[in-house]
């Protein structure tokens, strides 16, 4: 039997609050089906790669507008489209061209990685997958009870795109996990690569991450853009 369809709108979840106050926007699109166990893709995009409308006022990006970050999120979605996705957004665009992951790893002005053991960037994963399960909940009961007909918000698309089932059941921290890194977002995969290390070799009696490890079926590098070199 089918579950419930579901429009595969991208929506925009600005400000998601990750580890020790870090913070990234965000692009959700939900899941085709609703009573189905779901995935959650997590994407981290290359450099020039941005909101719509930012990459419209530069002079060479707006060649590349179809690849902004909400159309990738529905590419994404076409591939998996009984998953959750993620797209998170660099939390710094230097020149609005060159992506800056320093929430998940540390760099220069540019982007340029300097890998660590740790920089708790896999707290900060689990963090804003917590945070954007909490927003899109919170959205929902938000717009039950507003009742302002001009009032436009991202939880008016949420309503239309899950069932109450489905926003109840959202635990995206709790899913298995499918990381995507294209170009310079593979960066963050490295990190992570990293921070496997030191949980499993450097920190073995420390458990509290081993959750969100065991859950990450499946890592993608597509056209790696940066290996750490100046």
């Amino acid at each position: 039997m089918l579950g419930v369809l579901t429009p595969s709108c991208p929506i925009r979840l600005c400000g998601i609050m990750g580890y020790d106050k870090r913070v990234n926007d965000i692009v959700y699109c939900p899941p085709t089906l609703h009573d189905t166990l779901h995935s959650t893709v997590v994407f981290f995009g290359g450099d020039v790669q941005d909101f719509t409308e930012n990459m419209q006022l530069h002079r060479d990006n707006k060649n590349y507008l179809k690849w902004n970050l909400e159309d990738t999120a529905k590419v994404l979605h076409s591939h998996f489209p009984n998953c959750h996705v993620v797209v998170i957004r660099p939390s710094r665009i230097e020149f609005k061209t060159f992506s800056c992951y320093e929430n998940f790893v540390p760099g220069n002005s540019c982007g340029v990685p300097e890998h660590t053991p740790t920089h708790y960037a896999l707290h900060h994963l689990e963090k804003l997958l917590q945070s954007v399960s909490e927003k899109i909940r919170s959205n929902f009961v938000q717009r039950k009870g507003d009742t302002d007909k001009d009032t436009v918000t991202a939880s008016e698309h949420l309503g239309k795109s899950c069932s109450q089932q489905c926003l109840q059941m959202m635990n995206l921290d709790k899913s298995n996990l499918i990381l995507i890194g294209f170009s310079k977002g593979c960066v963050v995969l490295n990190q992570f690569l990293y921070e496997f290390h030191y949980l499993k070799t450097l920190t073995p009696d420390d458990h509290t991450m081993m959750p969100i490890v065991s859950q990450i079926e499946d890592m993608y590098w597509l056209d790696g853009g940066h290996s750490g070199q100046k």
